[in-house]
């Protein structure tokens, strides 16, 4: 025994150590250290943003930082600063200043041929040398309230003078000719802030539902700590907090990887599949990346992330958890979309040739910024709360239709403006007019319904191929059963079809006021709801009430007949506790009829059949008995 006891505590040495399956959730002591960082992050995410706002307006006379040279009148290009690009403002174009001009000289000393700021300008050749970046600095940045002459250079050679003096009236001016308040141009990239509300609404949740569920209060600090970090809370904890810059970078850091590591670990915190293990200990490489470098890695993550969500949906068998990861692959798609908007927004409203344009541009990219965290936050809280989780092909279905059919309307209304426009330059001359436009948006308005419903028909048997699949399939199935199959094998068949294309927890159908078939319950539970069901209290073709059992239900009755009710359809709620969706309901009501038509036929054939057979029987009963007796006819005698 004793050598026993020794050769296991040998074998229980040497086991290996095995990582966990799964990350723990907070403990107690875990959970008051959590909390001793979430309440710091909540308050600056709720203080940051309204004290940055604040900070804006309070230095509203320096909106000319939004365009390089507006506060000379001009709008120029980082990659050239002896680039025009637009004029801004009454001044410059009164003198006539127009996109394309040339700066070459200011105050009477020539610049060099070209000046760049930005990082791609810089690592191109130029010839600008100190003395140009000394004439160029006050008239951009500030600082000097002196009149300049400007010598430009047009597109046909000629130069002209233009005198200006440097100020905040000019992109003001240009504002108010584009119907912009000038006031709002210190928040005018700040759009994202109308999803700020929601996104603290959103973190208060995850984390207060269930502190202790490390992932949604990880993703809750994640949310906190992005908000604290961005614009207009950025500015509060530079200028007037006066953080370090490594401090404010480090705070947007671990907002960075507190989402990656959620979503790298989602729903439950487990280290399945293995793989994952490597990218959540590579995340604090972030700490050490800025710029382009830091972009295209926490990208990379991102595509990771995305791919363990893929990998973890393939293995997951239908349920609650297959919907909580349809939700977060939503979110990453809303997410991926809106980013890269956002993206495109802010590199394209430096090479747009008018203010209009860049300030639009402005606007779009703000909230197109806003919107990526909301969708991404939407579908991991939608996830987490389990709240309409059976909703997510519905939702995935209709945003696929929206881009697209938006995607296809403008292709349809750019290709169609450029067609006409050459067609009419070549009639015409380059005078077209509105024409080109006019006929555009004709020609999307055409096109517009049948590509929508093309586009709608593919999502849905994309993304709700089940519900399709049942309103499709069901009623050619009924035609072919009902004219063999009995009573109770087409509404077990009918059931099962039904049940797979809505996912509902039960399902029964009533006959006469009798339980005909049943799934997901038995036939005396229902027969316990009918002594409560009043058949009266819904007339119409679907009714939809606040009954934990059957919450819906669909009359049986063929459109073309104008009798009663046959029966009815009663559906119970999802596995998530949640109503059918409208589609759904929809579907169920398509189906009513078919499913009326093969019971009627059934029930008939049945009878037919039934009245048959029993006059078989009496037949085949009165043979088995014999040929029947005859008695001997008697001839009549006359009595003599």
């Amino acid at each position: 025994m004793a050598t026993d006891s020794v050769a296991s505590a040998d074998a229980v040495r040497l086991s290996p150590a095995r990582l966990p399956d799964k990350i723990p959730d907070l403990s107690r002591r875990g959970l008051i250290l959590f909390q001793l960082i979430w309440i710091p992050a909540l308050l600056l995410a709720v203080a940051g943003p309204l004290a940055g706002i604040w900070l804006r307006f309070d230095q509203s006379g320096e909106n000319s930082a939004l365009i390089v040279g507006s506060r000379i009148g001009l709008g120029l290009s980082e990659d050239d600063l002896t680039k025009v690009r637009f004029p801004i403002g009454k001044a410059a174009k009164a003198a006539g200043v127009k996109a394309g001009d040339d700066i070459v000289a200011i105050d009477g000393t020539p610049v060099a041929r070209v000046v760049p700021i930005s990082k791609r300008g810089l690592a191109q050749p130029h010839d600008a040398t100190d003395m140009d970046y000394a004439l160029f600095t006050p008239i951009i940045e500030g600082g000097d309230e002196s009149d300049y002459t400007i010598r430009l250079r047009s597109r046909d050679g000629s130069e002209k003078n233009f005198r200006v003096r440097p100020g905040e009236d000019h992109i003001g001016q240009a504002a108010s000719s584009v119907g912009f308040p000038p006031v709002l141009l210190s928040v005018v990239d700040l759009l994202h802030l109308l999803t700020y509300p929601f996104l603290l609404f959103a973190a208060w949740i995850l984390h207060r539902r269930k502190p202790e569920d490390l992932i949604s209060s990880v993703l809750s600090l994640a949310i906190l700590l992005t908000i604290a970090a961005e614009q207009p809370s950025a500015g509060f904890l530079t200028f007037v907090l006066h953080l370090p810059e490594w401090a404010h970078r480090t705070l947007y850091d671990v907002g960075n990887i507190c989402l990656l590591a959620g979503v790298l670990l989602f729903p439950f915190g487990q280290l399945r599949p293995r793989f994952v293990i490597v990218p959540l200990a590579l995340l604090p490489v972030l700490f050490l990346l800025e710029g382009e470098w830091y972009r295209a890695v926490f990208m990379l993550f991102m595509a990771v992330a995305v791919a363990t969500l893929f990998a973890r949906l393939r293995e997951t068998p239908p349920g609650d958890a297959r919907q909580q990861i349809k939700w977060a692959l939503f979110g990453f798609s809303g997410y991926a979309v809106f980013l890269a908007s956002a993206l495109a927004a802010d590199a394209f409203k430096l090479q747009v040739g008018s203010f209009g344009s860049q300030l639009l541009l402005e606007l779009l990219g703000g909230l197109s910024f806003g919107l990526a965290f909301l969708c991404l936050q939407l579908g991991l809280m939608v996830a987490l709360l389990r709240f309409r989780l059976y909703d997510a092909e519905v939702v995935i279905s209709r945003s696929a239709t929206f881009a697209l059919v938006t995607v296809f309307i403008g292709g349809i209304f750019a290709a169609s403006n450029e067609a006409v426009k050459v067609f009419i330059q070549g009639l015409y001359g380059p005078n077209a007019g509105q024409s080109p436009g006019i006929f555009a948006a004709a020609v999307a308005t055409v096109l517009v319904t049948p590509a929508q419903e093309r586009i709608q028909r593919w999502s849905e048997q994309r993304f709700q191929r089940n519900l399709v699949r049942l309103r499709e399939d069901l009623p050619s199935f009924l035609r072919e059963l009902r004219e063999s199959a009995s009573i109770q094998e087409l509404l077990d068949d009918t059931l099962k079809r039904i049940e797979s294309g809505v996912r509902t927890t039960r399902i029964a159908v009533l006959v006469d006021g009798a339980v005909a078939a049943a799934r997901g319950i038995d036939a005396k539970s229902v027969k316990q709801w009918l002594k409560e069901f009043d058949p009266d209290s819904c007339r119409d073709a679907l009714c939809s009430t606040s009954d934990k059992t059957f919450p819906v239900r669909v009359p049986l009755q063929a459109r073309a007949d104008d009798g009663e009710w046959i029966g009815w359809l009663l559906v119970g709620p999802r596995p998530d506790g949640s109503l059918l969706s409208k589609d759904e309901q929809n579907a169920l009501v398509d189906v009513a009829a078919p499913i009326t038509r093969a019971v009627r036929i059934v029930t008939r054939r049945e009878l037919r059949e039934k009245s048959l057979i029993e006059r078989i029987e009496a037949i085949e009963a009165q043979l088995s008995k014999g040929p029947p007796r005859f008695a001997p006819k008697r001839e009549k005698t006359v009595n003599r």
